[in-house]
């Protein structure tokens, strides 16, 4: 009876341990997926830094601001891509949404503010590309 409780006993130590082995492997893996610093930039399980993905557009400008008829929005792209762009009024509600198709280089695109019935207000204009949100402030006259 001694040999068959210390044979058990010993088989149920060594399944903990594995379990516990297993366990601690699988947060090990999970952890270091998610390590980031502060600055964003993420490092992988042997603290080695990893860039960032390089953003798609570059140097977004909304102009003029305040706008009265046309607005027009520019911006540098790294890619050919497609990209939505959307006003909200202050309190929200979109109020024109369109997709475009943005070339590698630089790109200018014209919303015309006073065909869409934009009533005078402050806006905010949203672009998103490939899971990039930017937001820009606009005031229309």
């Amino acid at each position: 009876m001694a040999r068959f409780l210390k044979y058990h006993f010993k088989t149920i130590t060594m399944k903990k341990i594995l379990l516990l082995l297993v366990i601690f492997i699988s947060v090990h893996i999970l952890k270091a997926q998610s390590i980031y610093n502060n600055n964003g930039i993420q490092k992988d399980i042997s603290h080695q830094y990893i860039l960032p993905r390089t953003a798609i557009v570059d140097n977004i400008t909304v102009f003029p601001n305040p706008v009265s008829d046309v607005l027009k929005i520019s911006l540098k792209s790294s890619e050919k891509s497609l990209v939505a762009i959307s006003l909200f009024n202050n309190i929200g509600k979109q109020v024109y949404q369109q997709e475009y198709i943005v070339n590698e280089g630089n790109n200018v695109f014209a919303i015309e503010i006073r065909n869409k019935a934009i009533e005078p207000g402050i806006y905010f204009v949203q672009i998103v590309i490939d899971n990039e949100v930017i937001t820009r402030k606009l005031i229309v006259k």
